[in-house]
């Protein structure tokens, strides 16, 4: 008995030694000049190996980012946008292929395109950050409906015909926020938080970044020349279902572990949304091989803010890098590389 006692003392205090070795690595890497400022998170197996923040939250009074740190996630938003819908049906409210026109008669062409097609990015619909009214438009525009941002893209010519191609658009992302408000008769932000947030107690995330009042809110911050600069702010109503959400790392894994929980949708809705279809895109995720792995990702970007978030649920490795500076060399696929020994390998995405 001593002996076996002995034995499983021995293993346990190598894993133990294992991990502060893998941790050690992950905190030179990050803290390399010139590589990471924000909040990291990585978790392996239900041990964090690596979860603190680095650099400036607000470089102009010299505030630091830590685990708290309330960041925006751009595209990242996605996910939680896909799984709405993906509930909705579930519940018997919508099916995937019914057309936009169902629940948005008055969309031009709207019988010709179907809510998998916003789902992955196949229905043609011109991106709405290259429309020149948008990009036009002051940077801190004030507030505007779901209904006249749609106005201004909607009408746009399409260059592709529904479902023939992958040409990745913010606003389908936008006419799914809006569907989800007409199937429901609430705002976008409310059901989310009813589906998601609140079940999960992810309590630091939400929509109004710029209305936020928190001492944990971080600022963006780009390079101008050879200067690090604060980013001007602009309000969420520009980017509502595809990159409006703020949140933090530690919301962020409680959302992965919740998708595997059963709380928000069941595990068979869960696995269709991971389908790859083209470009590796599926509802709402990327998935692709990674290390010889499943990989199940998402990425965002908005003015002074990136997001990344990175999990193989065949090996329990959570990678999430949310960062308020858009200089820095961090990558999620190389984090793995260190977590699983391997030699390094960019995903593509």
């Amino acid at each position: 008995m001593k002996k076996l006692y002995s034995t499983c003392h021995l293993v346990i205090l190598f894993f133990y030694v294992h991990a502060q070795d893998i941790s050690t690595k992950l905190d030179r890497y990050l803290s390399r000049p010139g590589t990471f400022n924000g909040s990291a998170l990585v978790v392996y197996k239900g041990n964090v190996l690596l979860y603190k923040g680095y650099g400036y939250k607000n470089k102009t009074i010299n505030t630091f980012n830590d685990t708290a740190t309330i960041f925006r996630i751009g595209s990242l938003s996605k996910p939680f946008t896909a799984t709405t819908i993906m509930r909705l049906e579930q519940d018997g409210r919508l099916s995937l292929h019914d057309p936009v026109s169902k629940y948005l008669p008055a969309y031009p062409e709207g019988d010709s395109i179907s809510i998998e097609q916003l789902l992955t990015h196949h229905s043609g619909i011109k991106e709405y950050l290259a429309v020149k009214a948008i990009r036009e438009l002051p940077d801190a525009a004030p507030p505007i409906s779901m209904e006249q941002l749609i106005s201004y893209f909607k009408d746009e010519p399409r260059f592709i015909k529904p479902g023939e191609e992958f040409p990745y658009s913010n606003s389908n992302y936008i006419l799914l926020a809006c569907i989800i408000e007409k199937i429901t008769g609430e705002k976008f932000e409310h059901v989310v938080r009813k589906m998601i947030f609140d079940p999960l107690q992810m309590h630091h995330s939400g929509f109004d970044f710029m209305n936020l009042k928190s001492t944990d809110k971080s600022t963006g911050h780009v390079r101008n020349k050879k200067k690090i600069v604060t980013v001007t702010d602009f309000d969420s109503t520009y980017a509502p279902g595809c990159g409006s959400m703020f949140t933090t790392v530690m919301d962020l894994y409680k959302w992965y572990k919740g998708l595997y929980s059963g709380m928000v949708i069941s595990d068979s809705t869960r696995e269709r949304a991971f389908i790859p279809r083209q470009w590796k895109y599926g509802y709402g995720w990327f998935r692709y091989p990674l290390y010889g792995k499943k990989c199940i990702s998402h990425s965002g970007g908005v003015p002074g803010f990136i997001a990344d978030m990175k999990f193989f649920p065949d090996d329990d490795l959570c990678i999430i890098l949310l960062s308020n500076n858009r200089v820095g060399k961090a990558d999620a696929d190389k984090i793995a590389a260190i977590v699983f020994q391997k030699r390094y390998q960019r995903s593509g995405l």
